[in-house]
This record gives structure tokens, sequence and C-alpha cells, in this order.
């Protein structure tokens, strides 16, 4: 009993890593990000946190995972309710359905993938920051994902 109590509470701990790290990276992009110029953009971190949890580890990112973040973001940026769960879910399709063509692929092969995801209709400046920034956000979800699911 208390044996699988134990892999109970592991299980339920990884499943909320990959969760925890999207919802912080929603908060993350709330920040002003502003430029001198008194535009403010911000990088979809949420994205890039569906983008790689989907592609490396979608049993961890389940699609229920995906439409919460998604509802988060809309409540925390005032949008409409639905929307960003729509967007993540579309973007987590497509990555999950790829999958097997991205894995152990070369990282600039991957990270060309997740420009090709990012709409066309967003903004130009949030895309391109999302774009740049993704190799750092990865590294930083590649050290939570090997520090606590002990993976490689």
């Amino acid at each position: 009993m208390d044996r699988s109590l134990t892999r109970s509470f592991s299980a339920l701990y990884q499943l909320s890593i990959p969760f925890a790290v999207a919802l912080f990276c929603v908060m993350f992009t709330m920040l002003p990000w502003g430029l001198s110029s008194g535009v403010v953009i911000a990088p979809s971190f949420a994205l890039m946190a569906v983008y790689y949890w989907g592609l490396y580890r979608p049993d961890l990112m389940p699609p229920i995972a995906v439409f919460l973040v998604g509802l988060f973001q809309d409540l925390m940026s005032g949008g409409p309710l639905g929307l960003w769960s729509l967007v993540y879910l579309a973007v987590y399709g497509v990555v999950v359905s790829q999958r097997l063509f991205f894995i152990g692929k070369a990282f600039l092969a991957i990270w060309i993938g997740f420009g090709v995801i990012l709409s066309p209709l967003s903004v130009l400046a949030q895309a391109f920051l999302s774009f740049i920034l993704y190799p750092i956000a990865a590294r930083i979800f590649a050290a939570v994902q090997k520090q606590f699911l002990n993976q490689p």
C-alpha cells in the first residue's frame, strides 16, 4: 500500500511539472515587456512551453492541461475565453502529430519547426521575439525535465 501511494504521488508530481512550467510561462508573458519607443511586445512563452512539452513529453502534458493553460492565458490577458485554448490545442495537435518527424533531429530543425507553427496572423514582433528566445526557453525546460523528471 505504501509503495503504490508513493508511485501515485510520483506520477502526479511528474504530471504537474510541465503544467506548472506552462502556467508560469503565462504569467511571465504577462510581464510588461516594453521597448524604448513605448511599444509593448511580449514573446509567447506559454506557446513555447506547449510546443516543447508536446514535442518531448506529450504524456506529461495532455490536451486537458494545454486547454487549461490557454484558459489561464485568456483570464490573465482579458481576452475572449477559449481563444488561447484553441490556439494552444491546435499547435499541440500539430506538434504531437509530427513529433516522430522531429525526434532525433538537430535542434535547428526543431527551432525552425517552432517558427513554422507561429501564426502568420499574430503580431510579427511577438512571433519574431518568441522565435529568437525559444533556444533559451528550451534549455530551461530541458533543465526542468532533467532535474525534476529524472530524464536525460
